[in-house]
């Protein structure tokens, strides 16, 4: 490995705790020639998976990273912890939206690192969450372009496909586009279930920032391989099955390399 196959930015999902982050950061050093910074925040799950960002801190200055919650009517079943909601509503992410603001080679980018409603449950029960989750996020996109204009990123696990509703809703100001739609049809994927490929992730960018990419790709790590890898620890198999998902990765004309994992 080299420090030019390195992501700058990494947006991580499903981490348990802040020092897995430092250890990973450690151990990917030498190979990388660089630290990586470690951004991260307790969510609100129960299993303790969080939402958080690995970033180059020799190209990237984290300037604040912040968790957003918000109220629904809509029965969620989450505790309230830290975060109070009136009598008739519930928190209504249990993994909120992760934002870091960071410079950037000195210039501005804010992204979201998402992690929406599985379906388990169902898939129709669930739908309102996270097409909800959706409303919300675009709704913060909005406010913070109203703010400051300046590019904006929203990647993650949206369990959910690349034309349901929470995916159209995240595009449908025309603020966001999601890089993934440039790939192949036989190339977006993600995900398998039961024996289906399906593209649940996504990284969505500002117009302005996705007309600088220069390449998107989708490294099939883990949805073609089976199950059974994911006990295997031996070096010419650890690269695969190493999660449930497939990183998907998109690099600038200045070879900036933002990966969600």
């Amino acid at each position: 490995c080299s420090s030019d196959l390195c992501p700058t930015i990494i947006g991580i999902q499903e981490v348990e705790k802040e020092s897995l982050l430092v250890e990973l950061a450690q151990a990917l050093e030498t190979g990388c020639d660089f630290r990586y910074g470690v951004a991260h925040l307790e969510s609100f799950d129960v299993r303790g998976i969080d939402n958080a960002l690995l970033y180059n801190s020799q190209l990237v200055q984290l300037t604040d990273f912040e968790l957003h919650q918000t109220c629904t009517g809509l029965e969620t079943g989450i505790e309230p912890k830290s975060f109070t909601c009136p009598d008739d509503q519930e928190p209504l992410f249990s993994r909120p939206p992760f934002e870091a603001h960071l410079l950037v080679n000195q210039k501005p980018l804010s992204i979201f690192v998402n992690h929406f409603k599985s379906k388990r449950g169902g898939e129709a029960e669930t739908a309102p969450r996270r097409e909800a989750q959706a409303r919300f996020l675009a709704d913060l996109v909005a406010e913070r372009l109203a703010q400051t204009p300046m590019p904006v990123v929203v990647l993650g696990d949206f369990n959910d496909f690349l034309d349901s509703p929470p995916q159209k809703i995240l595009e449908q100001s025309g603020e966001l586009q999601n890089l993934l739609r440039s790939l192949p049809a036989e190339d977006q994927y993600t995900f398998n279930f039961s024996g289906a490929s399906q593209l649940i992730d996504g990284i969505f960018a500002t117009n302005d920032l996705a007309d600088l990419i220069s390449d998107v790709q989708i490294l099939h790590l883990n949805a073609d391989y089976p199950d059974a890898l994911q006990l295997e620890t031996g070096a010419e198999q650890l690269d695969f099955k190493s999660t449930d998902h497939d990183p998907a990765i998109v690099i600038d004309r200045k070879s900036t390399r933002l990966n969600s994992s």
